[in-house]
């Protein structure tokens, strides 16, 4: 799940980064004698601000994933399940020799209990968010197609608007010529935003949802059992 979420921030890193480069080229054509100025980057401007928020939210979702794997490599140490097996080897003498005040005993029995469940309920969780990340596999790599696609879309358009602005546009069809490549990418780039939107759904429910649920249930959880009241 870190490898695809990094490789999908790089990718739209990169989206950014050419849709930047065809923002700030123009391409000067003069048909019959009369002026125009085209900057085609321009139609990528929705694209670029959804590309921009999307990465902020993959950042967010590798630390998120940063976070359960450190997490994760803690619940496993050794010191951990001592705690707990010691912590219930007490709980049992104080209620079956009654060696320890009976008052005490419902507090070792609910602080072996809160670190059981904190202890499984993080690997509950990712391997929640690793069964739908990869029943959501498919999907996710057909969008990621389409931002690939997108890319290279907008690289081949500012490569043609340099050759072509060094002299080339003198004719009525070179103006048909960039305005239906214009139209190609404008199709592309919807294409891109609708994939940019279902991967940005499906990063914030695998890696920012379901942890923050999971923090949610730990919370209530320990509200319940230490009948803390606000």
């Amino acid at each position: 799940m870190m490898t695809v979420t990094l490789s999908v921030y790089a990718l739209a890193r990169g989206l950014n980064g050419v849709i930047s480069v065809a923002q700030g080229t123009e391409v000067s054509i003069e048909p019959m004698g009369v002026g125009l100025t085209l900057a085609p980057g321009q139609i990528l401007d929705p694209l670029n601000d959804l590309i921009e928020q999307f990465s902020s939210v993959l950042l967010a979702a590798s630390a998120s994933l940063g976070i359960q794997q450190i997490i994760l490599f803690l619940s496993d140490q050794a010191f951990l399940r001592i705690a707990i097996a010691t912590l219930a080897l007490i709980a049992a003498a104080s209620y079956f020799l009654a060696k320890t005040s009976q008052q005490h005993t419902p507090v070792f029995l609910k602080t072996v209990l809160f670190l059981s469940i904190l202890r499984l309920l993080i690997p509950v969780s990712v391997m929640a968010s690793a069964t739908v990340h990869e029943l959501l596999a498919s999907q996710r790599e057909e969008a990621v197609i389409v931002l690939e696609q997108t890319q290279n879309e907008v690289e081949t358009l500012s490569e043609q608007q340099q050759k072509k602005s060094k002299g080339w546009f003198n004719s009525l069809k070179g103006q048909l010529d960039i305005e239906a490549k214009l139209q190609q990418v404008r199709e592309q780039a919807d294409r891109a935003v609708k994939a940019a939107v279902y991967l940005l759904a499906e990063f914030v429910l695998l890696m920012l949802f379901i942890p923050l649920l999971t923090l949610w249930l730990l919370f209530k959880f320990t509200v319940h059992v230490y009948q803390i009241k606000f």
